[in-house]
């Protein structure tokens, strides 16, 4: 699973420094898969892990202890050290209007209202600091909807697939309503709302979903592995594959190449950076850009993000999220 979460990790990173360079690295799955992905392995373990204890207040501070420091961090970083490469003044930039709403919206979650710092990128492709960001609302939403979920199926005595299943199909049910409703008018909000908390839940589901069911997918997983590739290539041919299907397919691949054989094994034995990887690689791509990193060619370019953002994502996670995650009472609990 570790190799997995850099995998996926890595193909976020390629998509964005593809889009914000211009380069074509290529790589075989895309940003859309890559963050599916991520949906369908929280799905998979934090409904198990709030499950253990069933108390939300233990589940959500252990959330918060993973999620929130190295969060905090980046918006941190990038609003006060962004500095060096603003346009304006020291002065005119931290008593920007602009600044303040960055550092607002982003310790916020509500990124899409301030993306940009002051005179921060004028000449990148996009000026957002971060376009990652958008995806921690929604992981925070995922989370929340776990105890609310297990609080339904039990308070009325529902069957628990049923009720997986009906998320699933609600969430494509909204996925094809709004982009439907964006190809009809244009209109780029519709386009955005898709993208939103019940659009993904049916990767969330989906991990869910493989996790009650865990010993048949274990049992079943060479057959399943071959019709989800066997899906996957054929997904060309199959309406709207990405927000029907694809989303089960994506987490049965997840989580088969996770579970099974020894590869990526030796990861197990070092502290897993994947997340802060996710975090730190934006900025450090539109830096990159801005510092003309580029003019080197696509190769070195991508040589010298990658190592930044690995430096950097284990400086955070050594001197931030480790703190945090393993102080002495989360272990005792």
């Amino acid at each position: 699973m570790d190799l997995v979460r850099y995998y996926l990790a890595l193909s976020v990173l390629i998509a964005h420094f593809n889009y914000l360079t211009g380069f074509d690295i290529p790589w075989p799955t895309s940003s859309f898969t890559g963050v599916g992905g991520f949906f369908a392995l929280s799905g998979f373990l934090v409904f198990g892990s709030f499950l253990k204890k069933r108390s939300v207040k233990i589940y959500l501070e252990r959330r918060a202890r993973r999620i929130l420091p190295p969060y905090f961090f980046i918006v941190l970083l990038c609003a006060i050290g962004l500095v060096a490469v603003s346009d304006l003044s020291f002065s005119d930039y931290f008593q920007s209007e602009q600044w303040r709403k960055y550092m607002l919206a982003n310790l916020s979650f509500l990124n899409f209202i301030e993306p940009c710092l002051p005179g921060v990128f004028p000449g990148n492709v996009i000026q957002a600091v971060n376009g990652s960001l958008w995806t921690m609302k929604i992981e925070w939403l995922l989370y929340l909807s776990v105890p609310i979920v297990f609080w339904i199926y039990t308070r009325f005595n529902w069957n628990k697939t049923f009720v997986f299943i009906l998320i699933y199909l609600l969430s494509v049910a909204y996925r094809l309503t709004f982009l439907f409703l964006f190809q009809s008018t244009g209109q780029e909000i519709y386009n955005i709302l898709s993208r939103q908390i019940f659009g993904q839940l049916m990767f969330f589901y989906s991990g869910v979903l493989i996790y009650f069911y865990f010993d048949k997918f274990m049992k079943y997983r060479w057959y399943i592995f071959v019709i989800a590739v066997l899906l996957g290539s054929l997904r060309e041919y199959i309406p709207f594959y990405s927000f029907t299907i694809g989303p089960i397919v994506v987490a049965s691949l997840v989580l088969f190449f996770s579970m099974v054989g020894k590869w990526g094994h030796f990861l197990s034995k070092i502290d897993n950076v994947s997340y802060d990887m996710y975090l730190f690689h934006f900025p450090v791509i539109q830096l990159a850009v801005y510092l003309g990193i580029c003019r080197y060619g696509p190769w070195i370019a991508f040589a010298v993000v990658l190592v930044t953002t690995l430096l950097l994502s284990i400086l955070s996670w050594s001197c931030i999220g480790k703190r945090f995650m393993y102080r002495p009472k989360i272990s005792q609990q």
